[in-house]
């Protein structure tokens, strides 16, 4: 089972609202895990005399910056580092720092872009969700719902071992949030092929969720689920990011990215 215990939060120095900060200060205060809280930043440091001072002075404030704002954390009793790192190519850094730290989850806020800017462009969603080597969590911000529901997103007419594998990682962890925090979980498998329904029993077997919290539903993987999301009013959908690399994936996507701002709701993508 998977144990989210060493949190990594991306923090935004330009936004003064940080919605993966405080989810993830609601984890850590729920199941007593550390929190690291990175920050990168960059400018045009080319008019100064001493580029290497400046680079220092501005690391220097930033550094401050980010430890006033997690100091209510830690004088709650939350477990907190902090880091910044100079780079103009940001979303490396994440990926790369996380690394370093063995993360658990990186937590993440989410904003809409345009399709054609995710499909087009390597948003910061798109760079951390691929190459993240653990599972990435998109905040919202969206105000969380009195009861908390989850939509695991797996697909048990896809034989082939890495995507069997990958079911059974969105399974685990919906079965953690479930024993752990009481949501009510949901499963959702869409299909395209009547030759190919999924088994209703099956499903049940696998998840050990009630009958009536399975949802099997023809069409496009992204739209059911939204769809399915949407209806259930749900807080949070586990979802498998397969097609992580290669032509495929970056001239269409996957399923994660096509559904990111569809979704009201918040997305964990599991490598």
């Amino acid at each position: 089972m998977t144990q989210f215990n060493n949190l990594f939060v991306v923090y935004d120095p330009t936004r003064e609202e940080q919605p993966a900060l405080d989810r993830a200060a609601a984890i850590a205060e729920e199941r007593a895990a550390s929190l690291h809280v990175f920050a990168c930043i960059f400018s045009d440091t080319s008019k100064s005399a001493d580029k290497p001072a400046e680079v220092k002075r501005l690391i220097a404030e930033q550094q401050k910056s980010l430890n006033e704002v997690v100091a209510p954390l830690v004088a709650e009793g939350i477990k907190v580092t902090t880091e910044v790192e100079w780079d103009k190519d940001w979303y490396q850094a994440v990926v790369r720092a996380s690394t370093k730290r063995n993360a658990d989850m990186v937590l993440k806020s989410s904003y809409k872009h345009s399709s054609s800017k995710r499909l087009l462009n390597r948003t910061s969603d798109w760079t951390i969700m691929r190459e993240c080597l653990c599972p990435v969590l998109l905040v919202k911000g969206r105000k969380p719902r009195d009861v908390p529901r989850v939509l695991a997103a797996i697909d048990i007419c896809a034989k082939r071992a890495s995507y069997e594998r990958l079911n059974e990682r969105v399974i685990s962890v919906a079965k953690e949030i479930l024993d752990r925090q009481r949501m009510d979980v949901h499963v959702v498998n869409a299909f395209s092929d009547f030759k190919g329904v999924p088994d209703r029993q099956e499903l049940i077997r696998i998840c050990g969720v009630e009958s009536n919290k399975i949802h099997i539903k023809v069409g496009d993987p992204d739209k059911v689920i939204v769809a399915q999301a949407k209806k259930l009013d749900v807080s949070l959908v586990v979802v498998g990011n397969s097609a992580r690399s290669g032509l495929s994936a970056a001239l269409h996507g996957n399923t994660v990215e096509k559904m990111l701002d569809k979704l009201r709701c918040d997305v964990l993508s599991m490598p």
